[in-house]
């Protein structure tokens, strides 16, 4: 008996003729959840609080309140924001930066304010300027002297170290009497909340200097004397090389090695592990960067063609690898990390970097006109419940949400119109809610947790080898009523409001070879059906 029926319910497949897609394949799939083959509808969202800037690019759920609308920050420019590289940091600090000026802060900061974040410090530490002078006693014998070199650094009230001034002039002293390290540095200008300074001595000079730690004295200090004692001195200096982030940083990410890591123009840059105020290390690509995404021990750093790879566990000697398929970052806003692999947008469709290589994984989906049509230079993306969750906006300002599932054998994606109304600035995703939140109109809103909305869902063709008559139709579903449309070659032949999962009689005196059905609703279907008349089929 001729039928087209579906019992499992997929989603886009676009790049494949209608009449070739797979027997629960869409034509049409907007605002529908597809998680275990039946059609479901998606929800709407939900207002949670009112936004105190307006449109910001980045949104931000602060802390550990267990209330939603408590926290959040806002930024007019796009944003990266990282945690504390530090478990259990008792500061609560973030790090974060726009392009202008890399910036962290503690929590008494970030909530300062009638807006967040409140205030904010420099992030690194600068070097001082001044350099030292060595002073003490003349010796009287020569033999019985000792030489001295010293430098001093910047530490700020977190214990981040910055790296040394200049080193003093050598001074030969007499090791019986006390020393004076003198013409040290005030605290620099600008917001670095610096307390201390640290000295370090060395007997030795030249580039085989050995600085040792000797001193902390308050940041005012301009001259410290005391013992000078070579068995009592300890550590020797970890910043020598340590340098601030630069200006104009973009792209704030760590990687699970506890490395950050950003960029500025075609220059990567890298820190020490876990000490993100410390950026000694650069890597060049060919190209300028347009964003960051990591994975793993591996940072990807996209650029306007070929991507590059920055892997490692010592951030002195990393590998900064050029990847073999030329696919630029159109959007920086399209960079979604899942934890093993980095997702952005490109040109000709939506690439995957992970451990296995370089790939496009929309290329069974989408032809590169096909995917260009949605204006990837849109794009704002998110990961969300193990989908890549993209809002776009085509060239005459149609808006839509284009909703990417990699999980499954293979993939497939559907659409949604929950921005068409009011267009989404920004997204975050909070595990701790397992929510994603919107930037949309006035408000931060929760996604998929207001209403169901109305779903469109149309069937693949069904091509017969001959001109027939489907003469009757079935939809199963949770609840009615349900709208069921029938089109034969191509034109509409009727439109069905469904009642119950009986078998329902369609109109007659037209033959066709090719059938398609769409279903318009809010309720949830486990089959629909069409199917020529039997003598034992149950109509209404």
């Amino acid at each position: 008996m001729p039928t087209a029926v579906i019992s499992a319910f997929d989603g886009l497949n676009p790049s494949t003729d209608p009449v070739l897609l797979d027997q629960g394949a869409a034509q049409t799939a907007n605002n529908v959840k597809l998680l275990s083959g039946a059609l479901a509808p998606l929800n709407g969202t939900t207002a949670l609080k009112a936004l105190t800037k307006s449109a910001p690019k980045t949104i931000y759920r602060y802390g550990n309140s267990s209330v939603e609308t408590e926290h959040w920050l806002e930024f007019l420019n796009r944003t990266d924001v990282m945690r504390s590289p530090i478990t259990n940091n008792q500061y609560g600090m973030l790090y974060w930066s726009d392009g202008v000026q890399p910036k962290y802060a503690p929590g008494e900061l970030i909530l300062s304010g009638s807006s967040y974040p409140g205030a904010s410090y420099n992030l690194g530490i600068p070097a001082p300027i001044s350099k030292p002078t060595v002073g003490g006693t003349i010796p009287n014998e020569a033999a019985k002297s000792v030489t001295l070199t010293a430098v001093y650094t910047y530490v700020s009230a977190y214990g981040e170290e910055g790296p040394p001034s200049p080193a003093a002039s050598v001074g030969t002293i007499d090791p019986k009497d006390d020393i004076t390290i003198s013409t040290m540095s005030v605290a620099p200008s600008g917001p670095y909340n610096i307390v201390t300074k640290r000295i370090y001595l060395s007997s030795t000079v030249g580039s085989n200097a050995e600085f040792q730690f000797w001193r902390e004295v308050p940041v005012a200090t301009v001259s410290q004397t005391g013992e000078y004692d070579q068995s009592l001195l300890g550590e020797l200096l970890p910043s020598t090389d340590w340098v601030a982030p630069p200006a104009g940083l973009r792209g704030l990410k760590m990687m699970a090695n506890g490395i950050a890591v950003g960029f500025v123009e075609n220059t990567a840059y890298a820190s020490e592990p876990n000490l993100p105020h410390a950026w000694p290390h650069q890597y060049t690509s060919d190209y300028p960067i347009v964003g960051v995404g990591t994975f793993g021990q591996s940072a990807a750093f996209l650029t306007n063609s070929f991507p590059y790879i920055l892997s490692g566990v010592d951030p002195a000697a990393m590998s900064f690898e050029k990847l073999s398929l030329p696919q630029a970052c159109v959007s920086v806003d399209s960079i979604v990390e899942t934890g093993n692999a980095v997702y952005y947008a490109s040109p000709d469709g939506l690439v995957v970097i992970s451990s296995s290589g370089i790939d496009i994984v929309t290329k069974g989906l989408l032809t590169p006109d096909q995917w260009r049509s949605y204006n990837p230079s849109s794009i704002k993306a998110v990961s969300h419940e193990n989908r890549y969750f993209a809002t776009y906006q085509m060239l005459d300002g149609t808006r839509g949400v284009l909703i990417f599932d990699f999980s499954g054998a293979g993939a497939k994606f559907t659409t949604s119109s929950i921005n068409s109304a009011s267009a989404i600035t920004a997204m975050h995703y909070d595990s701790r809610a397992d929510t994603l939140y919107l930037a949309q109109g006035t408000n931060i809103v929760r996604y998929d947790r207001g209403s169901v909305l109305s779903y469109t869902w149309r069937s693949k063709v069904f091509r017969f080898g001959h001109p027939l008559n489907l003469g009757f139709g079935q939809v199963v579903a949770s609840s009615y009523p349900v709208t069921m449309r029938v089109y034969a070659d191509g034109q509409l032949r009727v439109t069905k409001t469904v009642t119950d999962n009986n078998l329902f009689r369609l109109p007659s005196g037209f033959r066709a070879t090719d059938w398609e059905l769409e279903l318009v609703g809010s309720s949830k279907i486990t089959q629909t059906m069409l199917t020529t008349s039997t003598a034992e089929a149950k109509v209404n």
